[in-house]
């Protein structure tokens, strides 16, 4: 038996993770409604790691069917996009908040959803086709830490982004907004971030220490 489901896609897809090297985990899709009641059916108690689910396209791993499990005892540990939102939810009924997102979401009661959405293949590896908010958040500080960018330039970008509908978050749009923001243009330096974004995808970060941690055995 594995010693943990773990439910993930987009949040799965660059995280450097060959789970041919990790045979004690289940790997299935982002959950949708009703998943985690189908893992219950099948008897016993586990473990569950809720990394990605399913926003628009189908019904969302609900929060009953989360308690049940929990009450049922189930340990369900809460990370990187949906799995976050619902940990910060219910994380006094005894789901995991783990990770650098859900602690985001956890210390922030005002944080939305919709900073964690993206657009992706609806099929594996579900390739993302647009790019969370709370990634490009991220390179915008960061860049404003290195003083690639002036803090009055990110908040722009940071708010015409805001704007848009998630799946037009994009890295070309990132980019273009970059490149408006900055009178003198696109640097080189800052180019060279945008093309190499990978380390920016706080939930693919987040995926990939979980799994090199694997807290489930000890909390």
């Amino acid at each position: 038996m594995a010693e943990i489901t773990i439910f993930a896609g987009p949040s799965l897809y660059g995280a450097g993770i060959d789970r041919a090297a990790h045979p004690n985990i289940d790997w299935l899709p982002p959950a949708r409604r009703g998943d985690f009641d189908r893992l219950l059916e099948g008897g016993g108690v586990g473990v569950i790691g809720l990394a990605d689910g399913t926003f628009h396209s189908y019904p969302s791993v609900g929060h009953a069917e989360i308690r049940r499990a929990l009450e049922a005892g189930w340990r369900v540990f809460g990370l990187c996009s949906m799995g976050a939102i619902r940990a910060c939810e219910m994380a006094h009924m005894g789901m995991k908040p783990w990770g650098r997102v859900a602690e985001m979401f956890v210390q922030d009661a005002d944080l939305a959803d919709d900073e964690v959405a993206l657009v992706h293949g609806a099929d594996a590896p579900f390739l993302p086709i647009s790019e969370p908010l709370l990634h490009l958040r991220e390179f915008l500080r960061q860049m404003t830490a290195r003083g690639l960018l002036e803090q009055c330039q990110a908040d722009q970008v940071a708010t015409r982004l805001h704007r848009r509908w998630y799946g037009q978050r994009t890295l070309s749009q990132l980019r273009a907004e970059v490149t408006a923001a900055c009178a003198g243009g696109l640097s080189e330096r800052l180019h060279s971030h945008i093309k190499q974004f990978s380390e920016f995808r706080l939930k693919q970060r987040d995926l990939s220490a979980f799994i090199q941690a694997r807290p489930w055995l000890t909390q």
